[in-house]
């Protein structure tokens, strides 16, 4: 489906009012603005969601916090999804949905936006001596056994679950991504990442190793790559989500990554 207005909200507005239900869809369909909007890219839609979230439209939509909830239940329903998850793109839609979205069930988090120039990014990403991994773009679907496999390893989510997960980029991938599969002398995936390009910088998403590879350095191989990519784009800088408090933003850090800003997601794995 195409956009047909130049304001985002009114197109967010005609993929929620086809999608959303009851009360929630005609409260969105007068207001003519949507709390949330579907990424619905593709021909598969509406029972695959691209990306696998909603997208809460910072200050958009007019319904109130348990309404707004209500209308992201309903998307979910609506596409059939068993995994869950919102991402919330301003700190007031953060303070205004959290304490009802926990009350559902959502687990609430803030990432940390992070940001590196390419050029360090390229230089801190060595590669490690008798490492050596190619890194290369392929098709949406090249990096899905290792989305399946890293998801085995989380064990609160359904096999369903899982495998909506680690099928979202390849059923439906972003316009423009570029999917990055590092590639053992074998030929066997062991990593991947998909990268979006902005005007300013490429935004880094979907960083994942399998589990037989973890510490081996197929991210420092996966991460250098994405530095040549956005040099060869002649873009400022590379830009990522993390959790502050994980082992993976210490990663990030070591590669020359500095926090700009943050985020806020919130997801549930569990239907309740």
């Amino acid at each position: 489906m195409q956009p047909i207005a130049d304001r985002s909200d009114t197109w967010w507005a005609e993929l929620t009012v086809g999608h959303a239900a009851g009360v929630a869809r005609a409260r969105a369909a007068d207001a003519r603005r949507t709390t949330f909007g579907w990424m619905l890219t593709t021909p598969a839609a509406p029972h695959v969601w691209a990306v696998n979230r909603a997208q809460v439209v910072p200050g958009a939509g007019g319904l109130d916090p348990a309404d707004t909830v209500t209308a992201v239940e309903a998307a979910h329903d609506a596409a059939g999804l068993a995994h869950r998850a919102i991402d919330l793109r301003s700190h007031a839609d953060a303070s205004r949905l959290t304490a009802v979205l926990r009350a559902a069930g959502y687990v609430v988090v803030d990432l940390a936006v992070l940001a590196v120039a390419p050029e360090v990014l390229v230089e801190r990403a060595r590669p490690r001596p008798g490492r050596r991994w190619t890194v290369a773009p392929y098709g949406p679907g090249a990096g899905q056994d290792i989305r399946r496999a890293a998801g085995s390893m989380e064990t609160s989510r359904s096999e369903r679950e899982r495998e909506e997960v680690a099928t979202q980029w390849s059923v439906a991938p972003a316009e423009g991504a570029a999917h990055l599969v590092a590639r053992s002398d074998t030929g066997e995936g062991v990593g991947v990442a998909v990268v979006h390009r902005g005007s300013l910088h490429v935004e880094v998403d979907d960083v994942l190793t399998h589990p037989a590879h973890e510490r081996s350095g197929v991210g420092t191989a996966v991460m250098r790559a994405v530095g040549g990519l956005a040099i060869d784009r002649d873009v400022a800088r590379v830009t990522l989500l993390a959790d502050p408090n994980s082992y993976a933003a210490g990663w990030y850090e070591r590669l020359g990554f500095r926090r700009i800003g943050k985020t806020t997601q919130a997801h549930r794995d569990a239907v309740v």
